[in-house]
């Protein structure tokens, strides 16, 4: 604690002791403080408040006695568990009162009731949970990494540690533009690359520049809801364009404005993920790539490139990047390394075309000066040491296993009634149950039995299949919890068939 919070008054009659325990007491009687909560050591309080250790020994102890705090030794003084007045004097909110709060929410908080919010799901967790775009966490080299962290504190100086460039450290885009010239085949160099908080900041900040009122952006369909919701809330009108086996029509794009009431001209944007198209694994074919650079070419619009999981492909040979093709400066190449390290690492960056660079590093200057430099640090010599190659060289071997065991259990379980796409790349499937059985009641009844699978119409706009459809993560679940999560599946569904409600 660095500051005392208790306020004494030296000249008052009233003992110092029982100040500083009537203010302790109105905390935690407002509910200021709540059970478990630490107070200040005695000694710290004592030197803050300029009084002898004797005087808050007594408060505390008064506050002890009164069933207040809990003093444990060695440990520290926290507001005990049966402390009065937390729950008495903060009542919670009958359900008219939550009702009159929400009808009079201002206006501009409108965003917070925006569909998003219904697909964080942070509960209800289960044995076998498949979750898309999780890593496997026990595979990590935490101790390597620990090394490059270290190495970037040791390293550290007052410049480094003060603001930074917005654009990131020039260590770290050295080794970015190394590594997607020889990975992604895409010439480019340091100057063109801005570091930014994973690869949804780029969304944001190119959403913010490319798009006004009303004009349009067009996405893959199916595509992930948090794609549409960040292009809408920037003012843009979003426009699903079909997916097939050979990845997103382009000669569907004009009859996809038209559906929707749009205007060709009125297209600045067009999101794609061309080498594992998300969530049907696809891969964009060269004809189509071609096709797509021709038309943003012809029309004057950007096309922003996801690459969020290209490192991982088990079939075939791995793929360019669509950006590599680019001669005329209308790709943006958006990369992460959320699903290669982990995602609290919060490290993305982009691949600007010259037109975009200033604006894109006005904006991102403005809403948060700089990307953590320590991170970066450590990340460009995980990535110069050679670690972060072997990483995903590991990585490659281990997610193929367990692609293989959930693609082979899907054809035990459910025979010749499920069709599963995505399954040459990545780190999930999604598959199509040719079931009666709606897909909500089956992944509610596999919660029952510890398997916990995720529904996945809500990617589709214009496209429905019909059928219950999932999307499956495997990457952080061993074979053994892959194996045992499709028995309950199955078993969920035959359940759903035999018992409907």
């Amino acid at each position: 604690m660095q500051q005392p919070w208790i306020e004494i008054d030296k000249t008052s009659k009233m003992p110092l002791n029982r100040q500083i325990y009537e203010q302790i007491q109105a905390a935690i009687v407002s509910g200021t403080l709540r059970k478990g909560d630490p107070v200040p050591a005695s000694r710290l309080l004592a030197e803050q408040l300029q009084v002898s250790r004797t005087v808050v020994l007594g408060a505390y102890g008064q506050l002890q006695a009164e069933g207040y705090l809990d003093m444990r030794k060695g440990a520290g003084t926290f507001i005990a568990d049966n402390a009065a007045g937390e729950e008495s004097s903060l009542p919670e909110p009958d359900e008219e009162t939550e009702a009159e709060l929400i009808v009079h929410a201002p206006d501009f908080l409108s965003l917070v009731n925006s569909p998003l919010s219904g697909l964080v799901d942070v509960t209800d967790s289960a044995p076998c949970d498949f979750r898309h775009g999780v890593p496997a966490w026990d595979a990590f080299p935490m101790d390597r990494w620990q090394k490059s962290l270290m190495k970037a504190c040791r390293r550290a100086t007052p410049g480094t540690l003060t603001y930074g460039p917005a654009e990131g450290l020039l260590s770290l885009r050295e080794e970015i533009a190394r590594l997607v010239r020889s990975t992604r085949s895409i010439p480019a160099v340091p100057e063109q690359i801005v570091i930014t908080s994973g690869a949804t900041q780029a969304l944001d900040i190119l959403a913010r520049l490319c798009v006004r009122g009303g004009e349009q952006v067009l996405v893959e369909d199916p595509t992930h809801p948090v794609l549409r919701e960040i292009f809408s809330f920037s003012g843009g009108k979003v426009i699903p364009v079909p997916v097939d086996e050979h990845g997103l029509r382009a000669d569907r794009i004009k009859e996809s404005i038209a559906k929707h009431k749009g205007l060709p001209e009125r297209t600045k944007l067009l999101y794609i993920t061309p080498s594992h198209q998300f969530p049907m694994g696809v891969t964009m074919s060269l004809r189509r790539r071609l096709e797509l650079l021709n038309w943003a070419r012809d029309t004057g619009a950007f096309i922003i490139e996801d690459d969020y999981d290209s490192e991982y492909r088990f079939v075939g040979k791995k793929v360019s990047a669509l950006a590599g093709l680019d001669t005329s400066g209308k790709v943006v190449y958006v990369g992460s390394f959320s699903k290669i390290l982990f995602p609290s690492l919060r490290i993305g960056y982009a691949i600007l075309p010259p037109a975009l660079i200033d604006p894109f590093l006005s904006v991102k200057w403005i809403t948060d000066r700089m990307s953590p430099t320590l991170d970066q640090e450590a990340l460009a010599d995980f990535i110069q040491s050679g670690h972060y190659a072997k990483h995903i060289h590991a990585m490659g071997k281990l997610y193929a296993g367990r692609r293989a065991c959930l693609v082979e259990c899907l054809k035990q379980e459910f025979e010749g009634r499920v069709r599963y796409f995505g399954d040459e790349a990545g780190l999930h499937l999604l598959i199509e149950l040719d079931s009666p059985a709606e897909e909500i009641a089956i992944a509610e009844r596999s919660l029952q039995y510890g398997a916990k699978v995720y529904p996945a119409s809500h990617y589709f706009s214009d496209i429905r299949t019909g059928r219950p459809t999932f999307l499956l993560g495997y990457a952080n679940l061993s074979e053994s919890q892959i194996k045992l999560g499709m028995k309950q599946f199955a078993r969920a569904e035959r359940d759903c068939v035999k018992y409907p409600d």
